[in-house]
């Protein structure tokens, strides 16, 4: 097993991308007594996506199929992870992995209103946090729209600061996006 791993390792390193994928284990989770399902987005899945980002985002068109698609279908490079409860999509999590960087840079966050500030972006976050200091990155970064106060407190509590202003980030209004990092501190890099 320890072999299987390290070759997997070597390989994700060495841009090898037929053994480079990301790895995720399906899991049920229970938060706030309530059953989810966490698992790897899959084509199937992008009509749902889609809808949700719709919900949460509604004059944000940035997301289409064929950019979801393309996300998904990189699976050396990207992990995209979605919950369901009751088999409905709920949230979802996007995340691209920089080998060159040593940066997991946040893509796309999103949790449908009845169930934001219950805990599921929060325990998206840490997996993608847990997953990239398990893979010794040594940053995860994002962007948060400057409006959008309840996500940046979110980001601020799991560890991440600002690292200043994206002027007109926004393509749809406009928006300066807040630069944030997620920093690990790891022994002996310099």
């Amino acid at each position: 097993m320890l072999k299987k791993f390290n070759a997997l390792l070597h390989a994700f390193w060495n841009g090898d991308p037929k053994q480079a994928e990301l790895t995720f284990r399906n899991r049920h989770i229970l938060i706030n007594k309530n059953s989810f399902l966490v698992s790897r987005a899959i084509v199937p899945d992008i009509p749902e996506l889609l809808s949700l980002q719709k919900k949460v985002y509604p004059n944000d068109s940035s997301w289409n199929f064929g950019v979801f698609e393309e996300e998904i279908k990189n699976e050396n490079k990207n992990l995209y992870l979605i919950m369901r409860h009751d088999d409905r999509l709920v949230a979802f999590i996007g995340a691209a992995f920089d080998r060159g960087e040593h940066d997991v840079h946040i893509t796309n966050v999103a949790v449908t209103p009845t169930y934001q500030r219950a805990g599921l972006g929060r325990y998206l976050m840490r997996v993608m946090i847990d997953y990239a200091n398990s893979l010794n990155y040594q940053s995860l970064s994002l962007e948060v729209r400057q409006s959008n106060e309840p996500a940046q407190a979110l980001y601020k509590s799991l560890g991440f600061t600002s690292h200043g202003l994206k002027k007109d980030y926004y393509v749809f209004n406009r928006e300066d996006a807040v630069d944030m990092r997620y920093e690990f501190s790891r022994k002996g890099n310099g």
